[in-house]
């Protein structure tokens, strides 16, 4: 078995035999009749340990822990292992017994039922440990906030937004500022629920309340972005989108195709262009450095460009600013280069087929597809366009 269970073990043993010779010694009196059995127990179980045991060890541990107030810690302390191991049943079975105890205190028992509810989560019963929750974040105790902050984990892998919403203001009533962020998103999730069924005032509602919990939610302003643009306001979309810079510029490449179109709808091919300079004297990027090289290729030719691009490379290398360079290289190729630029083409265009474009800042989560919640450590805004000579 591995060695950190088995010290978890021996650890519970050592205190379990600690435990229970301290209740034998505040019952003098019964030492002889009720000490030795217990201690005869104990020994079974570490012997049960020693030869790696384990299931029978735990056991006989259990059968020798009477409840008081000093075993407590003890037996979560088992349920807790069980959990560990991917014994959820067990883990079940262990807190359900300690709960149905009369003499738990009134602050025991809350945490018990955490700890059960943790175990309904794991085990995938997910409507039990709901009902569990939502009836101890009812009343304050030293509790609620885990118990709200599991019930929330609840609302999220069930996609149930406005309930979600409702706890995550009751934990940022209760001094968690983080949790502002988070509600962003999920204001966020509704208002891309109310699109969906074309109530447009009702997501647009939704959006300025993300906004009032993240006034920096990169996500809300793509979302007004596009409803702006679909409803012909395309100098609200503009402002919309250039915000994004100031709110978090790893995202100004996911505004950059909008964007271009609501100008264009404008007829003010120029004011792409500037926004798109603004951006490369601040911080340059790969996608700004394309979308740029897009846009002089078109307005001053192809050899104007290629000199731009090659220039910004230079200072700023990336795949697909190579493969961008060598397009345009393709399209006015000199003597004796056109096979040699095909063939690294070739090559780099299968390099990116199998390159992710997104990244997650925090877990390391990587993909092709944009996730405002990270799959891997389901962190909300976490995830951006990948940066660097791989990347935007």
């Amino acid at each position: 078995m591995p060695d950190v269970a088995l010290l978890a073990l021996i650890v519970v043993a050592m205190l379990a035999g600690y435990l229970l010779g301290r209740r034998d010694l505040r019952k003098k009196n019964q030492f002889q009749s009720s000490g030795q059995p217990l201690s005869k127990e104990y020994f079974v179980g570490l012997n049960y340990l020693l030869n790696e045991q384990t299931d029978e060890a735990i056991e006989t541990f259990i059968k020798a822990l009477d409840l008081n107030n000093d075993t407590v810690d003890t037996y979560l302390a088992l349920g807790s292992l069980f959990a560990r191991r991917g014994e959820v049943e067990k883990s079940i079975r262990v807190h359900q017994d300690l709960l149905a105890r009369p003499s738990l205190t009134s602050s025991q028992s809350l945490r018990v039922q955490l700890e059960l509810a943790k175990d309904f989560m794991q085990a995938g019963l997910l409507d039990r440990a709901e009902a569990m929750l939502a009836d101890m974040a009812k009343n304050n105790h030293e509790y609620r906030p885990e118990a709200l902050q599991q019930l929330l984990k609840i609302y999220e892998q069930e996609r149930e937004w406005s309930k979600a919403v409702a706890v995550g203001e009751e934990l940022r009533k209760s001094g968690e500022d983080q949790y502002g962020v988070v509600l962003a998103h999920f204001y966020c999730e509704g208002a891309q629920i109310c699109l969906d069924r074309n109530d447009r005032v009702s997501a647009r509602k939704a959006i300025r309340q993300a906004f009032t919990r993240d006034k920096n939610c990169v996500r809300a302003s793509l979302l007004l972005a596009r409803m702006e643009f679909d409803d012909a306001r395309y100098r609200d979309c503009i402002k919309a989108l250039e915000k994004v810079a100031q709110q978090n510029s790893q995202y100004v490449p996911l505004t950059l195709e909008l964007l271009e179109q609501a100008y264009n709808r404008l007829g003010n091919v120029r004011g792409f262009s500037a926004f798109l300079g603004r951006c490369l004297s601040d911080r340059p990027g790969g996608a700004v450095i394309l979308a740029m090289t897009k846009v002089l290729a078109c307005d001053r030719g192809d050899e104007q460009a290629l000199r731009f691009l090659t220039d910004q490379l230079g200072k700023n290398p990336s795949l697909k600013g190579l493969n961008a360079l060598m397009t345009l290289q393709l399209r006015n190729p000199t003597v004796g280069s056109l096979q040699s630029i095909r063939l690294l083409k070739e090559m780099t265009d299968k390099m990116l087929e199998l390159k992710p474009v997104y990244q997650c800042n925090s877990c390391g989560f990587s993909g092709k597809e944009m996730h405002w919640m990270c799959p891997g450590c389901h962190s909300w805004g976490a995830i951006a366009p990948v940066q660097g000579i791989e990347g935007e």
